[in-house]
């Protein structure tokens, strides 16, 4: 074989299996997988040092919950996904982890469970890894060769029920007993205990590989409520609240230790309804791809 004739062939081959692993994605489209991972709430209630700041600067480790999640993933670019998500988690926050005198005063500490639905699009700025058509030695033998990187947007639909700490160690739904008012005389109506969320994140993946990966993801959820910690507004009259629905929601509405009394009067600020209320989760999750037909599995 003439030289010319044989390096044509050469590279013929290699463009041939360099095709091969370029589409390879497509017989990967389709993933289940699962996680869990800490949850966080940026709310009205607790946070830092300061008066309210907003989103991480108003953040507590001290209140740091989980969730769960899982998902299906379908692949329609080998850059592109879209995933169902579905996911429970708790949500906490607490006034004394607060070092700020008036959240102290305020001592609101609230558990949020949470479940939540949504779609998300996700595209890999750095395109994950499915393996290569040949087992040839070295090839993605490195740690940062397996590693992906994307980034997450999408809409989800939210059920949340905060409940509140009463004195005898015990949490109560707090939506039913009109903390601020609701459903009394000059009050506001109750809040629904749902909300859409717009998801926000990014994450790596690592490709153990072609069928399974793990993955580390931090996304934020913009929320359309203001009651994931049932704090919004201002105080409503104690004395009314407990005369209408009982002493744990007269507790529950205002349980002020009795410092700054006065702080905590009928048309007292209670919470900020300015800015409604956000919460993000990191996840880990491990994802499992199914196979399309037959395996690409030519060895030598």
């Amino acid at each position: 074989m003439k030289t010319p004739t044989k390096h044509i062939l050469i590279i013929l081959s290699l463009l041939t299996v360099g095709n091969l692993s370029a589409q390879r994605w497509k017989s990967y489209k389709q993933e289940f997988g699962g996680g869990v991972g800490p949850s966080f709430l940026l709310g009205d209630v607790g946070g830092g040092a300061e008066e309210a700041s907003g989103f991480i600067r108003d953040l507590n480790f001290g209140a740091t919950r989980f969730g769960i999640q899982g998902h299906y993933q379908y692949y329609f670019h080998e850059r592109m996904s879209g995933t169902a998500q579905l996911m429970y988690a708790q949500i906490y926050a607490a006034d004394r982890f607060s070092k700020e005198v008036t959240r102290q005063n305020r001592n609101f500490t609230v558990k949020t469970h949470l479940v939540e639905l949504d779609l998300m699009f996700r595209y890999y700025f750095i395109k994950e890894k499915f393996g290569h058509v040949y087992k040839l030695k070295g090839v993605g033998s490195y740690l940062l060769n397996q590693i992906s990187v994307y980034g997450t947007l999408g809409v989800g639909y939210i059920y949340f029920n905060p409940t509140g700490k009463h004195l005898d160690g015990k949490f109560y739904p707090l939506q039913p007993l009109g903390t601020e008012g609701q459903g009394l005389p000059g009050g506001p109506e109750k809040y629904k205990r749902t909300s859409l969320v717009i998801p926000i994140g990014a994450g790596l993946r690592y490709t153990i590989n072609p069928r399974l990966n793990v993955s580390a993801d931090l996304i934020i959820r913009k929320t359309f409520t203001d009651y994931l910690d049932d704090v919004s507004t201002t105080y409503y009259d104690n004395t009314a609240i407990e005369s209408a629905n009982g002493e744990i929601a007269g507790y529950l509405a205002d349980p002020n230790p009795g410092t700054y009394p006065t702080w905590t009067n009928k048309g007292e600020q209670r919470g900020n309804p300015d800015q409604e209320d956000f919460y993000f989760t990191t996840m880990f999750t491990v994802g499992y791809k199914l196979l399309k037909g037959a395996s690409f599995r030519p060895r030598f």
